[in-house]
């Protein structure tokens, strides 16, 4: 498995996970958190947290690693840390200052209002329903296609209100558009995927977001 896909499991460790989480690992999302145990001060004391206090979270090594996937609620959490910092309990982020920083900085801020009880807010990087509602689209463009639809029967059922006559299409005006959606479904589905996890960062890549 590259280092730089997503991992799908099932079951890990001794937990299931259900089948609808994918998990990432953190070189293909900045919001998988890196978590550590800072040293005693004596200035300040951080209560650190236990894996096993996180009420229903699936865990699972790797290397020297534990990985945490808790969902309190609606939002699912990944955390990574070495086994030493999850064993003495984690009280404190790595949050690297690069383009997405801000991306893990909200990620940190909501996983910190979960563990305090706190309701979650409007995530940073959020995707406009106008771009959700055309990811949409390319994708059931992409679908029909893939059921063997014509370029014509796609443009009927997604884009025309009426019924396209074989000889209308030749000259069509969605004849185009038809292509120019299936062109950016198939960058999607390639991997261009990728590019929604790193939003609104990614807007400056040469991407279909």
């Amino acid at each position: 498995m590259p280092l730089d896909g997503a991992r799908d499991f099932t079951v890990v460790g001794d937990k299931p996970l259900s089948s609808k989480h994918i998990v990432w690992t953190e070189q293909a999302s900045p919001r998988i958190l890196r978590a550590t145990k800072l040293p005693a001060s004596t200035d300040t004391f951080l209560p650190g947290v236990q894996a096993a206090n996180l009420d229903g979270a699936s865990t699972w090594t790797e290397a020297d690693h534990v990985h945490i996937l808790w969902q309190p609620a609606r939002e699912v959490h990944q955390v990574v840390a070495s086994k030493s910092d999850t064993s003495h309990g984690m009280n404190a982020l790595i949050l690297p200052l690069d383009e997405n920083f801000e991306t893990r900085l909200d990620a940190a801020r909501r996983f910190w209002r979960a563990l305090n009880g706190r309701p979650p807010s409007r995530g940073y990087g959020s995707l406009p329903q106008q771009t959700k509602l055309r990811h949409i689209l390319n994708l059931r463009a992409h679908d029909g296609r893939a059921a063997r639809a014509t370029y014509r029967r796609i443009a009927e059922v997604l884009l025309s209100p009426e019924p396209i006559t074989p000889r209308d299409w030749r000259d069509h005006h969605l004849r185009h558009k038809v292509r120019a959606i299936l062109h950016r479904a198939d960058r999607l589905v390639a991997g261009g995927y990728r590019d929604l996890l790193l939003y609104p960062q990614s807007r400056g890549r040469k991407s279909d977001i």
